[in-house]
């Protein structure tokens, strides 16, 4: 992973089924808005 070779710390979330398409996106938006509003907050 380039992040761990870089020494950046990621979290990296993997959902069995899904490829990176228009339907993982979507599925999974809200999830993403939160994540980045709990960290601009600030």
């Amino acid at each position: 992973m380039a992040a761990r070779k870089a020494g950046i710390p990621a979290t990296i979330r993997m959902q069995p089924g899904y490829d990176h398409s228009y339907y993982f996106i979507s599925s999974f938006m809200a999830d993403h808005v939160r994540w980045h509003a709990e960290r601009l907050k600030g």
